[in-house]
Formats: structure tokens, C-alpha cells, sequence
């Protein structure tokens, strides 16, 4: 059979769709380049908007009934505004909502409770101003540091254009040494061998 084709052995398994960086120029660019792109585009999302429960399937306690489990990601609006703070994975959740047993449901949109907070960052010496949700803060403090937030945090996880472009300056600045703390040169090293 495979020989009967043109293509071989390859066709046996079917045809494989190509993908960005396997021809062109993004089969030329970085392996550090595709490793983002992959985390930041097809790395599937910390679930922060319901608890997603191990196992297949699952087994109620009253009546015995088996049913398959089912963790399916809640559809998320990211609006522009989001990209202006960091909203540490939050979004806003379009649904529906029974107020009372009599009527119907009507749509209803969830928002996340921004705040207008300080945060610094040690590599860049600065402080700044920036939106973020309780979870962010938590997420911050969980990490020990804005910087060890950013990054240790996966882009797909951050969903903020600002986020990745300060950690992607957080690193710049790592590379160059940090060069925003060359006047204290204790913190400078300090910084270097922390991060």
C-alpha cells in the first residue's frame, strides 16, 4: 500500500499538517523563540475560574451513578483594558443567571474587583502604578516579589500584553546585568545572583 503512492511510507499515518516553525522562516528563528510562542499561544491555561476535578470519572455518593468527568475551560472575554493592568489570569465570564425559580435566565457578566495598586520591581528599580485583582496581589506575594511573579509565571497565565512586556524587560535587564542598579553596586549583585 505504501509503495502505491507517491508520497511513500509518510501517507500511511495520514498527512501531517505543517506547522509555523517547521518551514520557512520560523524553522530559522531561536529554539528560545518557539519555546514562548508554544507557552504563550498552546499551553493550556491555569484554571482559575472554576476548580477542575482528577480522574475520569466519578461516582455519586446517593444514588452510585457513574458520569464521566468533564473540565471544560469557561469561554473568557479579555477586553482592551485588561491589557492595560495585570489581572493575574482573570477575566470576564459571559453566562446566565436564574435570579428567581419563576422567570427566565437572563445573560449576566461577571467582573473582576480591579484595584489601583503600587507594585516594584527590584531588577528595574522602579516603582509603578498598575491595575491588578486580589489574585494577582496574592499571586505576587505567593512568589515573593513582583519580578519572581512575572517570571515564574507562564505567558498564558499572565493574559496581559503589559505583563509580558515587563517581563521580557525584566529579562533584557538581567542580561545586560542590571544596569538601573549600577550606583548601588551590593544591590546590583544581589539582584544578579537572585534571579
Amino acid at each position: 500500500m505504501a509503495s502505491a503512492t507517491p508520497q511513500g511510507a509518510n501517507l500511511l499515518y495520514g498527512l501531517r499538517k505543517s506547522k509555523k516553525f517547521t518551514q520557512g522562516w520560523g524553522a530559522q528563528l531561536p529554539v528560545a523563540y518557539k519555546k514562548f510562542w508554544d507557552e504563550w499561544k498552546n499551553q493550556q491555561p491555569a484554571a482559575v475560574h472554576y476548580v477542575p476535578k482528577n480522574g475520569m470519572f466519578q461516582r455519586e455518593d446517593l444514588t452510585g451513578l457513574v458520569t464521566p468527568i468533564q473540565n471544560v475551560p469557561l469561554p473568557l472575554i479579555d477586553p482592551p483594558e485588561s491589557h492595560e493592568g495585570i489581572w493575574g489570569g482573570e477575566a470576564i465570564v459571559k453566562g446566565f443567571q436564574k435570579r428567581t425559580p419563576y422567570k427566565r435566565r437572563v445573560p449576566h457578566f461577571w467582573v473582576p474587583v480591579l484595584k489601583r495598586s503600587v507594585v516594584h520591581s527590584q531588577v528595574l528599580n522602579e516603582y509603578m502604578a498598575v491595575t491588578v485583582t486580589d489574585r494577582t496581589l496574592d499571586q505576587i506575594h505567593d512568589n515573593h516579589g513582583f519580578d519572581h511573579y512575572l517570571l515564574k509565571t507562564p505567558a498564558c497565565d499572565l493574559r496581559s500584553m503589559l505583563a509580558i512586556k515587563l517581563k521580557k524587560k525584566i529579562l533584557v535587564d538581567l542580561l545586560a546585568g542590571c544596569p538601573k542598579l549600577a550606583a548601588e553596586p551590593e544591590k546590583q549583585q544581589a539582584a544578579i545572583k537572585e534571579f
